[in-house]
């Protein structure tokens, strides 16, 4: 170990060839090449924007099981899916990052080394955010939590896959069906006839329960390259007898293997049924509304994403600022408990006639360049994502005429719309 960290190592976590050790005061140290001989061990306290060469990051919580590494390169998991189940290539600089439990443990902060050194970036966590964990794991992108009565959930997300970098990926909020798959990154980047990774990124995935006594450790284990090739383990009990139970990410039952090892975790009290609602935390307390703006613009979220630009680094009030504003539609959009970390939430869009017609609101965080605080403010905070119609309703939409027109006229006849946004704790602007 480097001589600024020997003796006050407190905590260790690896994934892929990478390895982060945390001393006594939550500072992180990362050690590159771990699965290689010695010789190359390289040992940095670095973390953060720009290209990991910020001046260092402490654990943004402080919870024993409630943080881990999380690494997806293209040597060893290679490829991750989308919402779709499509296969995507990971990026040569690999997806790294430290989910972190936080506050009450229904939030998931997570450190990524090329990203500003704050506490900003989230995983949107289960039941709309509102789900209290108790224990944490990841590796290969794929995040697990457990409360305390033994209910879980997984997720695959990270910044890359989930629509916040359109500088090195290409996302589309449209159904990729029809295109083929690129068989590597850069084609995916440049080709425009393959398909993009299609959004908005997975949602959590509500894990069986397990039958029997389980501790609050927690952890999942890359089996190999590919999507989903992921293990989940929980220590626990089978009878009197130590040991851990452990299935596939997706799909399989729990199976135990013996280890007579002494338990490491707290004893969880693990209810048979499912008790994921008995301890939410509060909703979010930010509620929005803002007019939609006329769709025949030079500029807005859609135009942005066909011509190729980076428009996760485009704040809508920075076209304003440059003289491109956008004249009222005439619709207006209203969102209650808006959590800027959540990826999808119910909203209402009101129409001229007073018509009110519910429509799905996704989001994803924009590409931030300096350290702001977490959730909402008065310092505007940058997002895409997408206005989507239900089925059901875009299904019925002749028997709605004040939907159909709004589907004609600013949905441009899709049941789904690119959008750009920018919010605070009082105001939402949308192109």
């Amino acid at each position: 170990m480097p001589e600024c960290l020997r003796g006050r190592l407190v905590g260790i976590s690896l994934d892929d060839d990478e390895l982060v050790a945390v001393d006594d005061n939550g500072w992180i140290y990362t050690m590159d090449n771990a699965s290689q001989d010695p010789l190359v061990w390289n040992w940095t306290s670095a973390w953060g924007a720009p290209l990991w060469s910020g001046p260092g990051r402490q654990l943004p919580g402080d919870r024993p099981n409630g943080w881990a590494l999380s690494v997806s390169s293209p040597w060893d998991n290679q490829t991750f899916t989308d919402v779709a189940g499509r296969i995507h290539f990971v990026g040569l600089a690999k997806m790294t990052m430290i989910p972190t439990l936080t506050g009450d443990g229904s939030r998931i902060t997570y450190a990524d080394p090329w990203l500003p050194n704050d506490d900003s970036y989230e995983i949107g966590g289960p039941l709309g955010g509102r789900f209290q964990a108790e224990s944490l794991s990841a590796a290969g992108s794929t995040t697990f939590v457990m409360n305390k009565h033994g209910d879980m959930y997984t997720r695959t997300f990270d910044f890359d896959s989930s629509g916040s970098d359109s500088i090195f990926f290409r996302y589309s909020w449209d159904d990729q069906s029809g295109k083929p798959s690129a068989p590597n990154l850069v084609a995916e980047t440049l080709d425009r006839s393959t398909a993009a990774i299609q959004l908005p990124a997975p949602d959590w995935v509500h894990q069986p329960k397990i039958p029997g006594d389980v501790t609050s450790a927690i952890s999942v284990h890359s089996l190999g390259p590919g999507p989903n090739r992921r293990e989940l383990r929980v220590e626990g009990l089978r009878g009197a007898e130590s040991g851990f139970w452990h299935k596939d990410l997706v799909g399989g039952d729990w199976e135990f293997t013996p280890t007579g090892a002494a338990l490491l975790g707290m004893p969880v009290e693990n209810s048979p049924t499912d008790r994921s609602t008995d301890t939410l935390s509060p909703t979010a307390p930010w509620h929005l509304s803002t007019t939609l703006p006329a769709r025949n613009g030079a500029i807005d979220g859609q135009t942005l994403i066909d011509i190729g630009f980076p428009y996760s680094v485009v704040d809508p009030r920075l076209l304003d600022a440059i003289g491109q504003h956008a004249q009222p539609s005439g619709y207006r959009l209203d969102v209650d408990h808006f959590d800027p970390v959540a990826t999808t939430r119910t909203a209402a869009v009101t129409a001229p006639d007073g018509t009110v017609f519910p429509v799905v609101l996704h989001t994803a965080d924009g590409l931030r360049m300096s350290p702001r605080s977490s959730g909402l403010d008065a310092d505007p905070r940058h997002l895409v994502g997408a206005i989507e119609i239900p089925s059901d309703a875009y299904a019925d939409r002749a028997s709605n005429p004040a939907l159909d027109a709004f589907v004609q006229d600013w949905m441009r006849g899709k049941h789904i719309a690119a959008i750009t946004l920018s919010a605070t704790d009082h105001d939402l602007v949308i192109r």
